[in-house]
């Protein structure tokens, strides 16, 4: 970032906007953003973004009926927005936010097909990618004067209907957020998660409220090159999903002198038990802190957390609802302290988008159904114990797949495999599917340890192999995909 971009934006637009996230830093010297080569001060940042914000006010001056800026119109730009984790995607997002835009986030290795599907389910006025916007048509669109960020609900290549947030609820989340992390202004976190992905987006944007310093990578954690960013910049912080830390598993980061790490952070899916005890048993000992998590895109990112000192005891616990928000129970068994779970709280979506009508016709629940089972304990604390839609039946009894996959993971992990795994099914069929190597004895044990574990019978039981599980965008398992391709079905 040369510093002539940074003074020709100087006395432009940036004290027309309120840049969302920085605006109480915006003359700061401290470190916003940093990359593999360049880096930022809230100061520089405060001014790049008001210049891009400048540079596409003018190129959209001819359109002025259909691009109103004005906060509250109800004509307003639907942009589709390529945001990875550089410096650049930082300045566009926080340039598309500061003019109101409707945005709609994207990986930019989304496919051809799945870019045009968003085109014809939304009818984007334009596209943004690297500080570049290109113009697809002038049609005015009439949105929800609330709606300012717009998630798909899959981290697929596939196009699914979309989550559609407003300002507040980001809002309310980030400051929720910043209630229980200790993120402090002279932190540094390495965000590996993507940002098109809720959990991702939560990360930048409660370290950019907390003044601290958001750092990138084009380095894997297989990469030497990764570690040495950790320790040369000093990184406070990780976030990951399960894929993430069976990755750290495999690669020892339990034994590694991490000294300036205080926390790392997970969400995005159950940890398996035995993982959950082995990374908060490495924070223990090495005086740092592990925060399980839960949340949805529905609710922004977050909804849980179970605090630092209690890991150890509940491994399997999302402890309780963060600040601002309430859990309660819905179902047959709700009076026994299981069931639904349910949620409300500012950070709760305004609804669903499957089609452009949808963006004016918004209607935001009071309670938000997770589509989770749970139960809570005497102190107040949940535990998720199922989807609804990862339930089959064997033999006419239920059977719950995540319930599988954790008993799947905990023995692979107590016959210490080498294996990355997960269970998908069918009523009547078990399928334990996994990437590794396998011998016909430990093959025959995981069957027999299966069996006995969920009370199901061997015959309803199968392993396959897989060269890899595939993954998300947002790094959870591609169920669907693996359905498709094993149990045929879509």
């Amino acid at each position: 970032m040369k510093s002539n971009s940074v003074n020709s934006a100087k006395g432009q637009t940036q004290n027309a906007l309120t840049i969302p996230f920085i605006s109480s830093h915006s003359d700061s010297s401290a470190v916003a953003i940093k990359d593999d080569n360049a880096c930022l001060t809230y100061r520089e940042l405060t001014h790049l973004v008001a210049h891009q914000a400048s540079l596409w006010q003018k190129n959209i001056v001819s359109n002025e009926a259909v691009f109103l800026t004005a906060r509250g119109a109800s004509a307003r730009p639907i942009v589709m927005l390529f945001i990875d984790n550089t410096i650049q995607s930082v300045i566009d997002y926080l340039a598309a936010l500061s003019l109101n835009f409707v945005v709609l986030l994207l990986n930019p290795k989304c496919s051809a097909k799945t870019k045009a599907q968003y085109k014809k389910m939304l009818r984007p006025n334009a596209e943004i990618r690297q500080g570049v916007l290109s113009l697809f048509h002038s049609e005015p669109i009439n949105v929800d004067p609330r709606l300012c960020l717009l998630l798909s609900t899959s981290g697929s290549t596939g196009a699914s209907k979309c989550v559609a947030l407003s300002l507040r609820n980001i809002t309310a989340n980030c400051n929720s957020i910043l209630s229980y992390l200790p993120i402090f202004s002279d932190d540094k976190t390495l965000l590996t998660l993507p940002l098109s992905y809720s959990y991702g987006l939560s990360v930048l944007h409660s370290h950019l409220k907390a003044g601290a310093t958001v750092c990138f990578t084009s380095y894997s954690p297989f990469d030497k090159a990764f570690w040495h960013v950790i320790k040369q910049q000093g990184i406070n912080s990780l976030s990951g999903v399960p894929s993430f830390y069976e990755m750290l598993s495999r690669l020892r980061f339990t034994t590694m002198r991490l000294p300036e790490l205080r926390y790392f952070t997970q969400a995005g899916g159950k940890l398996a038990e035995s993982y959950v005890k082995q990374f908060a048993n490495y924070a223990h000992e090495s005086g740092k802190a592990f925060y399980v998590m839960y949340g949805q895109t529905e609710a922004t990112a977050r909804m849980a957390y179970l605090s630092p000192e209690k890991v150890l005891f509940k491994p399997q616990s999302i402890g309780q609802a963060i600040a601002g928000g309430e859990f309660k129970l819905v179902g047959g068994g709700a009076t026994e302290g299981k069931g639904e779970l349910y949620y409300r709280g500012e950070n709760v979506m305004l609804g669903y988008v499957s089609e452009v009508s949808d963006l004016n016709h918004l209607t935001q629940e009071e309670w938000l159904a997770t589509g989770d089972l749970a139960q809570v304990d005497d102190d107040g604390d949940y535990t998720i114990t199922g989807r609804i839609k990862r339930m089959i039946k064997i033999a006419g009894e239920r059977a719950s797949l995540d319930l599988a996959e954790q008993s799947l993971a905990e023995i692979t992990a107590q016959q210490a495999l080498d294996l990355t795994t997960c269970v998908i099914g069918k009523d009547d069929r078990l399928v334990a599917v996994f990437a590794g190597e396998l011998t016909s004895a430990q093959y025959d044990s995981i069957v027999d340890s299966l069996s006995t574990s969920l009370a199901i019978p061997k015959r309803n039981i199968a392993l396959h192999k897989v060269t890899a599980i595939p993954l998300l965008g947002n790094g959870k398992v591609d169920y669907a995909k693996l359905s498709g391709q094993i149990l045929g079905e879509n």
